[in-house]
């Protein structure tokens, strides 16, 4: 048999050290190589896919924060079923803060009054969820249903918001500079 190190068949994606025997007749040093493999293409793409979400993570926020909720919930109910019964007062505190809201400060134009209307839609919806996905379980259809509504619902506001307040910088910065 010869004594040359044969490499295994399994490939790892961590760099691996291989140790080649010392020749018969000579006394030198022992040879060590490391060689770096490539990495796998499901290495590559976990790599690639995280890259892009840290790039964008403020842009995925309110669905990244869906999907946290969603877990939560779950593993509330699976607890604590009950708890259903205490964030139920909780769900109509945005129909109280946006009732207070336009009785204090009235909105100075329609675009506002609407954002806030629909910023107290959404959340009503959302706390109506949570309760209900904690009571019956958040794998229901109907639950999944409105939940998948409701996160797109909060992304494209939060898209939509985004571009505006951007533009509303860009204009303000502009008009400084003149």
């Amino acid at each position: 048999m010869s004594r040359r190190i044969r490499t295994s068949a399994v490939q790892s994606a961590a760099p691996r050290t291989v140790h080649v025997p010392r020749q018969r007749g000579k006394q030198g040093p022992q040879v060590i190589v490391v060689v770096s493999e490539q990495p796998t293409l499901t290495a590559r793409a976990t790599a690639a896919s995280g890259r892009w979400v840290w790039k964008h993570r403020r842009t995925w926020a309110p669905t990244g924060l869906a999907v946290l909720l969603l877990a939560i919930t779950g593993i509330v109910h699976w607890f604590a079923p009950w708890a259903a019964l205490l964030a139920a007062p909780a769900g109509l505190a945005p129909l109280g803060v946006w009732g207070w809201k336009a009785k204090t400060s009235p909105a100075p134009s329609r675009s506002v009054s609407a954002w806030r209307t629909a910023t107290g839609v959404l959340a009503l919806a959302a706390l109506a969820w949570f309760c209900l996905a904690v009571w019956f379980s958040p794998a229901s259809a109907a639950l999944m249903g409105l939940w998948t509504l409701t996160a797109l619902a909060a992304q494209v506001m939060w898209l939509i918001g985004r571009r505006t307040t951007r533009t509303v910088k860009t204009v303000t910065a502009t008009e400084e500079t003149c």
